[in-house]
């Protein structure tokens, strides 16, 4: 297991974006490249990437484009900050990581308002 089996939330702001709960013990995000060019890591307990081989990969070079051919990873993957290990959606589901709408400010947003 590469978490506690605590529930880890990871806030989404309004604008799509992702942090980090200031209040968990482990630092978790998102790491989001959909649409985008960019590669991203590989899930590192069941090895999911988004490579065109029916297989999950296993750290070694795609094979379907030959061994120069660098794997793509995930394009959406939940990301330890805290250890560097990524996961894909179904394995962050199995490990309780959780994303949550992000309420940072909200104290602030309240006390302005009653100042």
């Amino acid at each position: 297991m590469l978490i506690e089996k605590d529930v880890i939330s990871i806030h989404c702001s309004e604008f799509g974006t992702y942090h980090p709960d200031p209040n968990a013990e482990i630092a978790w995000t998102i790491n989001d490249v959909r649409g985008f060019l960019d590669v991203g890591p590989q899930c590192d307990k069941c090895g999911a990437c988004e490579c065109e081989s029916d297989a999950p990969m296993t750290g070694k070079p795609c094979e379907q484009g030959g061994p120069d051919v660098e794997c793509v990873g995930l394009s959406f993957a939940y990301v330890c900050l805290d250890g560097g290990e990524a996961l894909c959606e179904d394995c962050a589901s199995e490990e309780d990581l959780r994303v949550t709408a992000c309420s940072c400010g909200q104290d602030n947003k309240e006390k302005d308002n009653n100042e």
